[in-house]
């Protein structure tokens, strides 16, 4: 017997919406990152925004995970420095461009996107990347986002 799959009556609908990755760059690093070349990332802390409208839980899990095949720009940054945990908001939206915008016009204290194209190749922002000088800006950021994504426990 097969699987249900999305379009089965019988299939299990599966959470999707939006999400923030965080890690923490503790040195300056030039970094490959696919197509947008060598990019030189200053130490910091950075909050990289997506979408998954098919599968929310699994899209954030894949980003969590070590080892996996490059293919997203922040699968180039997460290569190098591990992501460190997710916020998200599973409501079927899709916000990351939204919540991007949002952040870059913040600017905590210095804040800033600082790759241009990172993470945007399918829409037009600027980035879906951006950077914050310590762990207290990441979470004020994301507290200030409307609607706000939640966060997630961090994995062992």
């Amino acid at each position: 017997m097969s699987a249900a799959t999305s379009k089965s009556p019988n299939a299990v609908a599966r959470p999707t919406g939006s999400y923030a990755l965080v890690l923490r760059l503790p040195s300056r690093r030039k970094i490959l990152v696919g197509k947008l070349g060598l990019v030189d990332f200053p130490s910091g802390h950075y909050i990289y925004f997506g979408s998954a409208l098919g599968g929310l839980k699994a899209r954030v899990d894949r980003h969590l995970r070590s080892g996996k095949k490059l293919h997203w720009h922040a699968d180039y940054l997460s290569a190098e420095v591990p992501w460190e945990y997710a916020w998200q908001l599973a409501d079927g939206q899709r916000w990351e461009c939204v919540w991007a915008a949002a952040a870059t016009a913040a600017a905590i204290n210095g804040g800033a996107a600082p790759v241009p194209g990172f993470g945007s190749s399918d829409c037009r922002c600027p980035s879906h990347l951006v950077r914050v000088n310590n762990a207290k800006q990441v979470r004020e950021l994301l507290r200030s986002l409307s609607p706000a994504p939640r966060r997630l426990p961090r994995r062992a």
